[in-house]
């Protein structure tokens, strides 16, 4: 007597729409004059970090034993990160990438505290503290390199993406102001006394200049046409110096020989980006 196969009925019909799913989901391999367009949106991680140390430098005597410690921080606080892309396949696994990409950048100033003590100035004088509370203002806002790069891919259900070359970063503005509030305290019978706030800042139009990018992914097809591409890519320029001055409006000889006394903000475009989003062939 023979028995109706197990092999019918609904999961017949489950493993036949699967089969015929995942075949429509094999990448059709790119073909010399194939065209595509890539839109995909992510988030940016920059490079760019640096500390400074207030040096007392010409508002102390030289050969006084006045130490003063304490400083801050600027650092690239990463943002949302835009990218579009045109390629023409010139074979079967390369192609011409002309991309631009648009990363959301801030500046920023994380304060501290610094302090010194005059009572060091002159054996004998009892202990004379100044502390200083630093915050920062900053602007910078977008940087947006355009690139023409050379791309790879390999691969067939899932395929592997690379693609490099030159970079081009236009001018970028940058503004950084740290505000110094001081307070002498210590003295006998007296209160804490605030100072009027002093402050250093630094401001400057960064000329354009080349560099380059690196990037490297996997694209998923969804149909012969559509496909959702995962991407990291990384981004290098040659690094710009800025220098400190006084802060804003009449500035007086203190600010001068605080800005003197700091390093030159040796500012880094670079920044990396994770992105995901949609392939249109063509």
């Amino acid at each position: 007597m023979n028995h109706p196969s197990s092999f019918g009925g609904p999961k017949r019909r489950f493993i036949i729409l699967f089969l015929a799913l995942t075949t429509g989901f094999v990448a059709t391999p790119a073909s010399p004059g194939d065209f595509e367009l890539a839109v995909q949106v992510g988030r940016a991680l920059p490079f760019y970090s640096q500390s400074f140390a207030f040096d007392p430098g010409d508002l102390i005597p030289p050969n006084y034993p006045v130490q003063t410690s304490g400083g801050f921080d600027l650092s690239l606080g990463g943002g949302l990160t835009f990218s579009g892309a045109a390629t023409w396949s010139f074979s079967d696994s390369f192609g011409l990438e002309a991309r631009v990409d648009a990363a959301k950048v801030d500046l920023q100033v994380d304060g501290g505290q610094i302090s010194s003590d005059l009572g060091d100035l002159i054996p004998g004088l009892p202990s004379i503290p100044i502390s200083a509370d630093l915050s920062g203002e900053t602007s910078i806002g977008y940087l947006v390199p355009v690139s023409l790069n050379l791309r790879f891919v390999t691969g067939d259900k899932v395929q592997f993406v690379a693609s490099g070359g030159l970079s081009y970063i236009p001018s970028v503005t940058v503004e950084a102001t740290v505000g110094i509030g001081l307070v002498v305290g210590g003295i006998p019978g007296l209160p804490s006394l605030p100072l009027p706030d002093l402050g250093v800042s630094a401001a400057a139009t960064l000329p354009g200049g080349f560099g380059g990018n690196l990037g490297a992914g996997v694209r998923v097809p969804v149909s012969s046409s559509v496909s959702l591409l995962f991407e990291a890519r990384a981004f290098g320029f040659p690094k710009r110096e800025i220098q400190w001055g006084p802060g804003g409006g009449e500035s007086s000889i203190i600010e001068e020989a605080l800005a003197a006394g700091l390093d030159p903000i040796e500012f880094e475009y670079g920044f990396f980006q994770a992105t995901g989003g949609v392939v249109f062939s063509f």
